[in-house]
């Protein structure tokens, strides 16, 4: 061979070498994951998680098998105008017509905030807001691939305990799971799931009109880390019309994460909160509205929902920025998704405000 081919086959080595010693720097400093995280979100020919290629532990840069990827969307009503609008429609499934088609079933699991009793009889009011699902909503849910609600929130006894009974037998009837309680937080808080394999703990708690009892809620909490390999926990808390939580509210998310908690989604505020990491745990304090008719503010229109991709190593979050029209939810993307996660970060822990922008946030608890 020539002198001339040699020495541009040692250049090439060389350049290799010195390659790959940078990856391996930008890697170990987790200078380049944000940004492959954010090429993949911004890139139309991308798998839909990136984390089903890529996974970020402590010890640096692994291959990861596809993850077990769940959806949380925030609070759903179906009362009031949405039951309104939906009649006038003549579409039961008006509340979900401006989704991707088959969105919540191309997830592994889908879980929702049911803010009110699926049961045939309005009895008397016994508060000024007061609402009452029909029971053909069941099926509705179960149609569009939502697998589980909580209904530990302050709508829950809208129709006394024989409503609530009744709207809990009538949604497991239908083949949901249900977790929560307005006023309990004993094992009525607490239900399983097994998804591809794994087993998943989700348990809802509401302390918007009352204290939560804390001695029950940790011995659920105690009881779901021993069950399940993932604890999810759903809240409903804080102060309606705020896109910032209480010193109180986080002071509870931390407790919620000391008690066994890997992850922690809250609702009721109506308006979509920051995001926080504590010890390396996600904690979103509201997801804001989902399906609502609060059609009199920009915030009570503007909803998260997150896609929680977990494996062995970590959770990642892909944030889904919505957008609320008479009632009827839609995913933004392009240039209305990147100014709604800007001021997302501007409102969330300021160590995740660049992954937040880039609509994907790795923790590694």
């Amino acid at each position: 061979m020539s002198a001339f081919f040699w020495r541009a086959l040692r250049a090439s080595g060389i350049g290799i070498v010195l390659g790959f010693a940078f990856f391996g720097t930008m890697i170990r400093y987790q200078i380049l994951v944000p940004r492959v995280y954010g090429f993949f979100q911004a890139n139309p020919f991308s798998v839909t998680s990136v984390s089903n290629v890529f996974a970020w532990g402590r010890d640096g840069f692994t291959i990861d098998p596809s993850p077990i990827r769940v959806l949380f969307v925030g609070d759903l009503m179906l009362d009031r105008n949405v039951r309104a609008r939906t009649a006038l429609s003549k579409n039961p499934l008006y509340p979900f017509a401006h989704l991707p088609e088959h969105w919540f079933s191309s997830f592994d699991y889908a879980v929702a905030n049911l803010e009110g009793p699926v049961t045939e009889e309005r009895r008397p009011p016994e508060k000024t807001i007061d609402f009452q699902f029909d029971p053909s909503v069941v099926g509705i849910l179960k149609s569009v691939g939502i697998r589980a609600v909580s209904q530990a929130n302050n709508h829950t006894y809208d129709q006394g305990l024989i409503g609530f009974s009744d709207s809990r037998t009538r949604l497991q009837g239908g083949g949901l799971l249900v977790f929560g309680d307005q006023i309990h937080d004993d094992d009525r808080a607490l239900t399983t799931s097994t998804i591809r394999g794994e087993r998943f703990a989700f348990l809802g708690f509401n302390v918007t009109d009352r204290a939560l009892d804390q001695t029950q809620a940790a011995q659920e909490i105690k009881k779901a880390r021993a069950e399940a390999d993932c604890v999810i926990v759903m809240m409903h808390w804080g102060q309606e019309y705020r896109d910032r939580p209480e010193p109180q509210t986080r002071l509870l998310a931390h407790w919620l994460i000391d008690q066994g908690a890997d992850a922690v989604i809250g609702g009721h505020p109506h308006w979509v909160q920051g995001i926080e990491s504590y010890h390396h745990h996600p904690i979103l304090y509201s997801l804001g509205n989902f399906v609502f008719d609060q059609d009199f503010s920009i915030p009570t229109k503007q909803g998260l929902a997150v896609e929680l991709d977990f494996s062995a190593k970590q959770i990642v979050l892909q944030l889904i920025p919505i957008q609320i029209d008479l009632s009827q939810p839609r995913v933004l993307d392009g240039k209305e998704k990147e100014i709604r996660l800007e001021s997302l970060a501007a409102i969330s822990d300021q160590n995740l405000a660049e992954q937040i922008k880039s609509g994907t946030v790795v923790f590694s608890p």
